[in-house]
């Protein structure tokens, strides 16, 4: 692995780092040392977590376009790929509510895709602006 310095970006309290990836995580040194007499050294030490955010939005699957009281909702919520996992959440109308399952799935690269599934018989709270907004 090798890991690029980039002076243009860098400055006397930002060191910024190239071609990075998730192996990339771990414990980094950082020596300064003078050279002349007196020889001085000072050294720190710090945790760095490699991180890739999902490229793309959530996306919502198994949606009808006309709902009733009493029908079924069954949704699937995915994420993109992302490490760490991404975390889904479900809004009806904009309360919060709470999944029947969530998977997690690791690619051989190391990203996570995450799976939310939304199970519920509808009620007419659901509907009673005459709509339902699921995000």
């Amino acid at each position: 692995m090798t890991l690029v310095f980039r002076a243009r970006n860098s400055n006397d309290q930002v060191l910024v780092l190239q071609n990075v990836s998730l192996n990339s995580t771990g414990y980094y040194t950082c020596e300064v040392n003078t050279n002349s007499k007196p020889f001085k050294l000072a050294k720190t030490e710090s945790y760095m977590e490699v991180i890739e955010p999902p490229q793309k939005d959530p996306t919502i699957t198994g949606e009808e376009t006309i709902y009733a009281t009493g029908d079924i909702l069954a949704l699937n919520c995915t994420s993109d790929l992302s490490y760490p996992a991404a975390q889904l959440q479900w809004f009806i109308n904009d309360v919060k509510v709470d999944p029947d399952s969530e998977v997690l799935h690791v690619t051989s690269h190391g990203l996570h895709r995450t799976r939310s599934s939304l199970r519920l018989e509808l009620n007419p709270l659901h509907l009673a602006a005459g709509k339902i907004e699921i995000k």
